[in-house]
């Protein structure tokens, strides 16, 4: 049979005080008379009463949950998640990972359900599709931190200079590598960060006066057949001694690339220049010679679990939006 669930009106009755004095007790124990709170914690030990911690968080307006909406939970997003995760438990949150894939829908499903939930706090990255929504959410809803992409919708950003980064790799590739033909593969062109990644390429190559017909831009939606049929593409256009280089703009890309070539065309190897966005150990990991720009997404996970956490514990902040830039590596 189911066992009958003890009351906190059973706590109270047990203990010789109020209902209200057990509430509060259990909510900050220091609050009641020490007489009174040790009949209470007696109360609880004897009768085995098991608190719903969920039940009197939505009464105060706030449950122990945060929320974290990544497009997937691969590679950068994937120690994002891993890092916020043991950050709010640490502070006794759970933390519930939202995987969007940018759609748009999902993007929309989820932080309602979140505020439904009343989570105490949400970490987005957000995919564009939902600017008005978003902005809307955040007059009203404080607790939210948008990471990794530069979408005004009215909250703290963290994230990583995109363009300034793509400017650094591109101009060093020029004036150290000979780049007689420049191959770029992104995840999506309507991607805010593709845009700054474009922006930066095209100031660099501006710069030399590069010409336009030899860079190559492929929009691969992080999928590896898609990388393939670029390296076919550049094969056939690449004409005999001419050395290309050969971009991605994520680590998945980069190491789509490599595998590419060794099983395509391993004679291109030592032939061809590698280059892109990576994370830290992507380099031993592919045993080649890469340019590589290194995220910091665990510098990214910690800032915005920092701010979050700031917000839900020291209430609402009176202050504009602001935005936090995380450092990263070169290694070229």
């Amino acid at each position: 049979m189911k066992e009958k669930k003890v009351t906190i009106r059973e706590v109270a009755e047990l203990a010789g005080v109020s209902i209200s004095s057990v509430s509060r007790y259990l909510a900050d124990p220091k609050s009641i008379q020490p007489l009174a709170a040790y009949n209470i914690k007696n109360a609880i030990n004897e009768l085995h009463y098991e608190p719903n911690v969920f039940a009197r968080n939505l009464k105060r307006g706030q449950t122990q949950i945060v929320g974290l909406i990544v497009p997937h939970m691969e590679y950068f997003f994937g120690k994002i998640c891993h890092v916020v995760s043991d950050y709010f438990f640490e502070r006794k949150y759970v933390t519930y990972i939202c995987e969007s894939d940018s759609e748009r829908e999902k993007e929309l499903f989820y932080v309602q359900e979140l505020l439904n939930q009343k989570a105490a706090g949400i970490i987005i990255a957000p995919s564009g599709q939902n600017t008005p929504y978003l902005q809307g959410v955040a007059k009203n809803y404080k607790n939210m931190i948008a990471i990794d992409r530069q979408e005004d919708i009215g909250c703290d950003m963290v994230l990583e200079n995109h363009r300034d980064n793509s400017y650094q790799l591109i101009s060093w590739l020029l004036k150290n590598r000979p780049c007689s033909r420049i191959m770029m593969l992104f995840g999506w062109s309507d991607s805010f960060n593709t845009r700054m990644c474009l922006a930066g390429a095209s100031q660099a190559l501006g710069e030399v006066g590069y010409e336009e017909r030899r860079v190559i831009k492929i929009y691969t939606a992080r999928k590896v057949e898609m990388v393939l049929d670029a390296l076919h593409q550049l094969k056939s256009v690449l004409k005999e001694g001419e050395r290309p280089v050969i971009i991605g703009y994520g680590s998945d890309i980069v190491e789509y690339i490599v595998m590419g070539i060794h099983q395509l065309y391993p004679e291109w190897i030592g032939r061809v220049d590698i280059a892109g966005f990576a994370l830290e150990g992507t380099e031993d990991k592919l045993g080649m010679d890469c340019s590589l720009v290194i995220k910091n997404p665990e510098a990214v996970g910690i800032c915005a679990a920092e701010l979050l956490n700031q917000k839900i514990t020291g209430g609402k902040e009176d202050r504009e939006p602001r935005k936090y830039e995380i450092k990263v590596n070169y290694k070229f």
